[in-house]
């Protein structure tokens, strides 16, 4: 399995396995199917009007129509944008083998990121270039990949980075266990942690620091992985 290293915005090296060609493409497969599913049932929502109403079909059949393709375009654009936004970078398909879509520095995929990628898959990627591209790609990127700056990595149970970043956006009390005085303080030693010729002793007193604080408030478990981070 080729394996890549990214460096985090606060200069943490993660190391992912990236996700092969075979797997990305039975994502896309089981992915594909479930969206038929969902073109098949307008189809048969058309054909139902059309059997049991041939005087509203005949008088409304180019609305009708119109509207069938417009929910067919956002089936076919919305449902991975949906998908990949509300399961932290997945799909069904995704989920099913194991992957993950990421951005290019290890974070989360944003609205933009997703809009970008998905918009050059219905375009150019779904005609085979996608694949081809991910042949020749040392990291296995498709063209709406390098557009988007993101990759896909085998998940493997891996979450994405420990990052302040992640950190606030899936956690909902973040802003009440970390001040804003400790996220600027944790962002400006991550910052410049490897310019430093000796940071060993500020990481002993923030690790310190936040290990018991964590412990006073019954949570040190939940972020001992934040705090290994430092």
């Amino acid at each position: 399995m080729k394996k890549i290293k990214i460096i985090t915005p606060e200069n943490i090296e993660v190391e992912y396995t990236l996700a092969d060609v075979a797997s990305r493409t039975g994502a896309a497969v089981i992915d594909t199917a479930i969206q038929c599913i969902f073109y098949i049932i307008l189809l048969i929502a058309a054909a139902l009007i059309k059997y049991f109403s041939i005087e509203f079909w005949m008088e409304y059949h180019g609305w009708i129509i119109g509207i069938l393709i417009i929910i067919s375009m956002l089936i076919s654009y919305g449902y991975f944008i949906y998908m990949e936004l509300n399961m932290n970078g997945q799909t069904f398909g995704k989920k099913v083998l194991k992957l993950r879509t990421i951005r290019r520095n290890g974070q989360p995929l944003t609205l933009k990121h997703s809009l970008i990628r998905n918009l050059f898959r219905i375009f150019i990627d779904t005609f085979g270039v996608g694949i081809v591209l991910m042949f020749f790609s040392k990291d296995r990127r498709r063209l709406g990949d390098f557009a988007a700056s993101t990759i896909v990595i085998a998940d493997k149970n891996k979450d994405c980075p420990i990052t302040l970043e992640n950190l606030e956006k899936t956690n909902e009390n973040f802003s009440y266990y970390i001040s804003k005085e400790e996220n600027e303080l944790v962002r400006e030693y991550l910052g410049r942690k490897n310019d430093m010729d000796d940071c060993s002793e500020l990481r002993e007193e923030l690790k310190l620091h936040f290990t018991k604080k964590f412990d006073e408030l019954g949570i040190l478990d939940e972020w001992k992985e934040f705090i290994n981070s430092l």
